[in-house]
């Protein structure tokens, strides 16, 4: 039996990729392992977002062969369609397979490949006419994970200065709604309590096909498959107060809304080339925040963008600090080749930048504690993830005292207290 290791690098819609391609090796011929063990062929899905996903993508490369000098190693993903020539380059690896490829030929790979003298690579123009429609196989289990992630986007139409991904994503394209809900169908059937979409650039579902993000969610509250049902990321020049109105009578989807704020300067917004202001972001979690008073706002926010003045990054501060957000995600602005902010005057220096990240995770730890405190002597449905920790509908982790819970369960939870930035509470099943 030929036994396969699988590390995931990156946003959820990879972790959907490598689950398609765990499903579809017979377990009569094939076992999974950790990274950390002798395997026969290493698979590494990669990120690229910034230089130091890179790194980790080809330190797993060293991993993989200290682990196993005869193993082959195969790299996949978006550095791997964008930087394919920089990973032949890379010592150990034996296989370099794009995005473009990774459905057609990564599996054959996995069968057949042997070690190579030189890097072989799969990887083919991800915007020639073949790829302009949605290309990944279903999945019925999830490896790993009590809540299940069901991709129903990918690409990105739009081209911010500093983001590479729709170069190794290509257009945006949708799987069609029937086939969404087939899919749901078989993941709740399969167990799983919870569905989270996701996608490149999630708005944008629905436009090559001729119909909308919203529609689609209508269609997913009318067939009720599932009571949980979360969404990632959203721009906030993609959704408007219809559609807050809409989750927030919703019965399926959680309350908790992803809003990308990236920065909270209209002049640093205008050089990323995005499609709103910051009063716009600050409109639409007010009204979040009024609509849905126990709802997750979370946001991105990037630190350190070329020209970024001090001026500016306290804008940001400020309109992170004004706003209702329960939490964020701090990101040091990275260099990305192929992107126009790369060759921008007036780069922030890496001492500004930690020093300005520092002081934005501080924030963000504040208000992620804050919000966690108000919830406290409260009841929540939660899926339990492990036999000690669980997730509420509204994205708080809560740290469960109780020790004979079934994981993939769903059970009551009243927090009782908080330590840090958890919940504490005891449970009752449904």
């Amino acid at each position: 039996m030929k036994t396969v290791s699988f590390i995931t690098l990156g946003c959820k819609v990879n972790q959907y990729d490598t689950a398609v391609l765990m499903n579809k090796l017979p377990k009569s011929r094939y076992k999974t392992v950790p990274f950390t063990e002798k395997a026969d062929v290493y698979v590494i899905d990669t990120c690229t977002v910034t230089h130091k996903a890179d790194a980790e993508a080809r330190n797993y490369v060293y991993r993989a062969k200290r682990a196993n000098p005869q193993g082959v190693v195969v790299v996949t993903g978006c550095y791997a369609q964008v930087s394919s020539e920089e990973l032949k380059g890379v010592d150990g690896v034996d296989y370099v397979v794009g995005n473009s490829d990774k459905f057609t030929s990564l599996l054959k790979v996995i069968r057949d490949g042997e070690q190579q003298t030189e890097p072989r690579v799969f990887r083919s123009d991800i915007f020639k006419e073949k790829k302009k429609s949605f290309e990944s196989p279903d999945i019925e289990n999830f490896p790993g994970r009590t809540r299940a992630f069901l991709k129903v986007q990918d690409g990105c139409n739009y081209a911010c200065s500093f983001c590479i991904i729709p170069r190794a994503r290509g257009r945006s394209r949708s799987l069609e709604v029937p086939e969404i809900l087939n899919r749901m169908e078989k993941l709740s059937h399969a167990g799983y309590k919870e569905i989270v979409l996701t996608g490149i650039h999630i708005a944008s579902y629905g436009r090559d096909i001729g119909t909308s993000f919203f529609e689609l969610m209508k269609q997913i509250e009318e067939a009720k498959i599932v009571n949980r049902v979360r969404l990632t990321s959203l721009d906030p020049a993609d959704f408007d107060t219809d559609f807050i109105e809409f989750v927030a009578s919703s019965k399926t989807i959680c309350p908790q809304f992803h809003v990308a704020l990236q920065s909270g300067d209209l002049d640093v917004l205008k050089r990323m080339r995005r499609r709103y202001a910051p009063e716009r972001f600050l409109e639409l979690t007010n009204r979040i925040r009024k609509t849905m008073p126990e709802a997750a706002i979370g946001s991105d926010i990037m630190v350190g963008f070329p020209g970024e003045t001090e001026e500016e990054f306290l804008n940001t501060y400020d309109v992170a600090q004004e706003s209702p957000l329960t939490y964020f995600h701090v990101f040091p602005y990275s260099k990305r080749k192929m992107t126009s902010a790369a060759v921008m005057p007036d780069q922030v220096r890496p001492d500004i930048i930690k020093d300005r990240s520092k002081r934005l995770r501080e924030l963000g730890s504040k208000k992620k504690t804050e919000f966690v405190k108000s919830f406290v002597g409260k009841t929540f449905p939660v899926l339990v993830e492990t036999h000690s920790k669980g997730t509420t509908t509204n994205y708080i982790s809560v740290r469960l005292e109780d020790e004979d819970l079934r994981v993939g369960d769903e059970v009551d939870v009243t927090i009782t207290g908080v330590k840090g930035e958890e919940a504490i509470g005891t449970t009752a099943l449904i």
